[in-house]
């Protein structure tokens, strides 16, 4: 696996001027927009600063930065529009098939041949998106929690995983938070499924199912996870409000212990926590496999985050183009937003990684969700990756009932 090198924050920028465009007879100039979910880095000027080291190396090229803090809900309308940009993330809930008439084909960059997941954006040979990073899906926790709870190793089962859960509500601590207000962060059940699965191209196989959402079935054993830890309160007490920048400073506070994430979510925490005046967040935060069951061997979830695409009404997609090469390869982005580098030239930074791969879990890379698939979900009226019926299935007040409706849903959307 391309996952670890050698841990070192100069390896970050060993690209430094080394993008190279497919096109170098058309100049990079004139004024692009740019859709990104990533407004932490608008708070601490980071935008700002990759801009002009971007119009830097090409005079009379300028970006402008929009912030869009819910994209998986804002940015489907503004494409719907016709007016969404230059740049812009690949909606996740697009289908394959739709990407050439909403992205510009991106084969003729160099980021082809050296990038991560390409293929996952690779429709009839062609290109569309090319993503920040990697991320690891598993527990991100607070080593001052688990020391203060009595706690000493990170649980390698699932009893001993709720076994942790209890000492930490007995030390006045949240155990595991799930953001079940939010909403989005229920995604991770979701995802999850390819857990209890073993295998990352299980969502394919689900479609000749006819009770994906039973009780022996990977979804159904993955929403009777998260339903276990709610009924057992190991969650949060307060489930209806969106409590999503709280529960950053919960977790880097050690006021809460864990929760079932990704890397992405441990800079954050640091950064909301360290906003508050605490300091050596990142030394009391690490990251161990979800134990799903109790064989002792747990696995990670490999899985990419956003890509980046060019919008296929962009008026100047040589400079589009640019911009993404330039972000991926020249700057710290994806250590920054706690990626392992969609660029495998560039080595992860974050000492959790070194410590959650340090075990040398088994890693199961999450496959492409097909389009059949994608309809199927839509059809069933299950929105897919954002959380919402998941978080309705826990909140059941018949958990059988309500899973037997998702499996006629189900049933009636492939006819099986």
């Amino acid at each position: 696996m391309r996952i670890i090198g050698t841990l070192a924050a100069s390896t970050a920028m060993i690209l430094a001027g080394q993008g190279t465009l497919a096109q170098p007879s058309e100049k990079v100039e004139g004024k692009i927009t740019f859709y990104t979910h990533f407004t932490q880095f608008e708070q601490d000027g980071s935008w700002n600063a990759w801009a002009a080291d971007f119009a830097e190396k090409y005079p009379g090229a300028e970006v402008e930065i929009i912030g869009v803090s819910n994209y998986r809900k804002e940015m489907p309308t503004r494409i719907a529009s016709g007016d969404y940009g230059d740049v812009l993330n690949v909606l996740d809930n697009l289908p394959p098939s739709d990407y050439a008439e909403f992205y510009a084909p991106l084969t003729d960059m160099s980021l082809a041949e050296t990038h991560s997941f390409v293929d996952r954006y690779r429709v009839d040979g062609e290109v569309y998106g090319y993503i920040y990073g990697q991320n690891a899906e598993a527990v991100v926790y607070n080593k001052a929690a688990f020391e203060k709870a009595g706690i000493e190793s990170v649980p390698t089962t699932k009893t001993e995983l709720f076994a942790a859960c209890e000492k930490l509500k007995d030390a006045g601590i949240v155990p595991f938070q799930i953001n079940m207000g939010a909403g989005w962060p229920m995604q991770q059940w979701d995802k999850a499924a390819l857990l209890f699965a073993n295998d990352g191209g299980y969502y394919d196989d689900m479609v000749s199912e006819a009770a994906p959402y039973a009780a022996d079935r990977p979804y159904g054993m993955s929403v009777a996870f998260v339903s276990d830890l709610f009924d057992a309160g190991c969650t949060e007490r307060d489930y209806t409000a969106n409590n999503w920048d709280q529960s950053k400073v919960l977790l880097g506070t050690g006021e809460a212990a864990m929760w079932f994430l990704a890397n992405w979510s441990v800079p954050q925490t640091v950064t909301a926590a360290e906003a508050l005046g605490v300091e050596n967040v990142a030394e009391d935060l690490g990251m161990f496999p979800l134990p799903i069951d109790d064989s002792g061997d747990p696995a990670v979830l490999l899985n990419p985050d956003w890509a980046l695409g060019v919008s296929a009404n962009s008026d100047n997609p040589v400079t589009a183009k640019a911009w993404i090469e330039f972000l991926l390869t020249e700057t710290d982005i994806s250590n920054a937003a706690g990626f392992i580098p969609g660029d495998p030239r560039i080595a992860p930074t974050m000492p959790q990684l070194e410590e959650l791969m340090a075990g040398e879990p088994r890693m199961i890379e999450a496959g492409t969700p097909s389009a059949e698939f994608k309809q199927a979900m839509a059809d069933a009226r299950l929105d897919f990756m954002t959380g919402t019926y998941i978080r309705d299935l826990v909140l059941a007040e018949d958990a059988e009932a309500a899973l037997a409706e998702i499996n006629r849903r189900w049933a009636d959307a492939t006819g099986n």
